[in-house]
């Protein structure tokens, strides 16, 4: 089998199994992975735009706008107004940052334990490799 088919068998092979794993260890703060990853996200960079974390997770802002919502109901997000006032800015809530404290370090023990055994530099050259191909979708 050639290479690159190998690489993207890997991939999705790896993909579902993963996401069910992370699914199961976020269901307990009744977060999925598309929420976590907008908290990932405004923890990282700070408070976004609907716009902006829809163009972060490639989808449409009216599915942006029910994750958030979720968000907002389960007290992790707030919103506010920006300077236009049909802009909404979406940050972490107090509770929130406490939720993506705990949460982190759970995921950083899940994804220590599942990259056991991979050196460092097996570790950084998958990482170049898929933000290369993930670069040009």
């Amino acid at each position: 089998m050639e290479s690159y088919k190998q690489l993207f068998n890997e991939y999705i092979a790896m993909y579902r199994p993963y996401i069910n794993k992370l699914n199961a260890l976020l269901a307990s703060y009744n977060l999925t992975t598309a929420q976590w990853s907008i908290m990932l996200l405004i923890f990282r960079e700070g408070a976004k735009t609907i716009g902006d974390i829809s163009l972060y997770q490639n989808v449409e802002k009216p599915t942006t706008t029910k994750l958030v919502q979720k968000l907002i109901d389960l007290g992790y997000v707030e919103i506010h107004a920006g300077n236009d006032k049909r802009v909404k800015i979406v940050q972490l809530s107090e509770e929130g940052t406490k939720v993506y404290g705990q949460m982190r370090e759970k995921i950083d023990h899940f994804q220590k334990d599942l990259s056991e055994g991979i050196s460092e530099e097996e570790r950084l050259v998958v990482a170049k490799v898929l933000k290369k191909i993930s670069s040009k979708l």
